[in-house]
């Protein structure tokens, strides 16, 4: 591992962690601007906090040994811990989006060490960590497909469905969408090429790869949606960006870049798709962000072609690997959900109706 290039990739993904706020901050009613701030804030400080203590040990360990508060560290383990670190909170950052304008910190602030503790790190473990008993049966994950954006795409599912919806005033002013795009320029390679841990052919690759699925996905993502209504928003594009970042992680660093192309057009049409009919068809479905369509959709499809499409990939494998991963978040997501919600209101009762 080259910890220069380490570094680099980290002040790049470090940017895109706050690029997701300023994106959440273009979409949300001008009237909840600190309000997205705040629970961003919230969301990053605690997720952190969770991470250093027992977040990252769990994960790559399944104990707490490798706490830095608990025993001296190895550079390189650092190293690991703070590049780590990054694919987490980008976990947790996008599960808020789907509670814009209504979600209560003080709920935020326990839900995410909980989330991380109980839904991240086992999943974290079966795949990259020293466990790593779904990778070695061959479910392929290669940057967080399944890790990073499946898991948060459901706990934004179980956030969007459990939660009342918002008032129906939204104000937003074209200056919000400035900051939107400017939130757009940190969307970064960096979040792809990290596992490959050095500048070489492989990484070269992933970059390569990323920049095709990001431009098939720009492209995919809003002529979809111009096929569903008729209309084409600058968001649309944006998603599709994202979008084809999603479908990427899986399969990026196994592919090539013609098969890159195909599986971001296929994810970027599927996803507006699933979103379409899940806001005409689920009575009082609010996720304020679309990010189950975009993170959980976007995730288990580019999962599944990776089975289909990767060399090393086996459809079934991937199947189940997704299938279980997928279960396993759902369930433990409801449950934190359901006992938070006993102990500390989940909403901001002023920004429902």
């Amino acid at each position: 591992m080259n910890n220069l290039f380490i570094f680099v990739c980290f002040c790049f993904m470090w940017l895109m962690i706050f690029g997701v706020i300023l994106y959440y901050v273009g979409l949300v009613n001008h009237r909840y601007i600190h309000h997205t701030l705040i629970l961003g804030l919230v969301t990053i400080i605690s997720g952190t906090l969770c991470w250093l203590f027992v977040g990252y040990s769990l994960s790559f360990f399944g104990n707490i040994q490798y706490s830095i508060f608990y025993s001296p560290l190895a550079s390189s383990e650092i190293v690991s811990i703070l590049i780590q670190l990054l694919f987490c909170l980008y976990s947790v950052i996008m599960i808020i989006g789907s509670v814009l304008e209504r979600g209560n910190w003080k709920y935020i602030v326990l839900f995410v060490p909980l989330w991380i503790v109980f839904v991240y790190a086992p999943v974290c473990f079966s795949l990259w960590g020293h466990g790593n008993w779904l990778g070695k049966i061959g479910v392929l994950d290669y940057s967080g497909g399944l890790v990073v954006h499946t898991t948060a795409g459901i706990g934004s599912l179980v956030l969007a469905i459990t939660s009342p919806i918002r008032l129906k005033n939204s104000l937003i002013f074209k200056s919000q969408e400035m900051i939107a795009f400017v939130g757009m320029l940190f969307i970064t390679f960096g979040f792809n090429m990290a596992p490959s841990g050095k500048i070489g052919e492989e990484s070269i690759q992933i970059w390569l790869n990323t920049l095709i699925s990001i431009l098939g996905g720009s492209i995919s993502w809003p002529f979809t949606q111009w096929i569903l209504i008729k209309k084409v928003s600058i968001y649309s594009i944006m998603n599709g960006i994202i979008g084809g970042l999603v479908g990427s992680t899986c399969s990026v660093g196994y592919i090539s870049p013609a098969i890159s192309l195909l599986i971001s057009v296929i994810v970027c049409t599927l996803c507006p798709i699933v979103i379409h009919i899940m806001h005409l068809r689920i009575a009082n479905f609010d996720d304020a962000a679309d990010s189950f369509g975009m993170n959980a959709v976007g995730g288990i499809a580019g999962s599944i072609l990776t089975g289909v499409m990767a060399e090393k990939g086996d459809f079934f494998l991937q199947l189940f690997g997704t299938f279980l991963i997928s279960i396993w978040s759902l369930s433990l997501s409801l449950l934190i959900h359901y006992l938070l919600k006993k102990m500390v209101n989940d909403c901001d009762s002023q920004c429902i109706r």
